[in-house]
């Protein structure tokens, strides 16, 4: 029997700049992950996921490990 399982790894920093408004902060830390002055690493690591594909869905087995 072959089962399709799909791994998800998180990985998650957070970044303050100065920003007038939210929207100006999203556009700021955007900018600075394209041009790759933020790159995530290993040391990023949040959590994963663990699904079973069924069919044309995934059901959540198990999460954040």
């Amino acid at each position: 029997m072959q089962i399709d399982i799909k791994i998800t790894e998180i990985l998650s920093r957070t970044i303050r700049v100065n920003a007038l408004s939210i929207e100006d902060a999203i556009i700021i830390v955007n900018n600075m992950y394209r041009n790759e002055d933020i790159v995530l690493d290993s040391s990023d690591f949040d959590g994963n996921v663990i699904i079973e594909k069924e069919e044309d869905n995934y059901n959540t087995k198990q999460q954040w490990t």
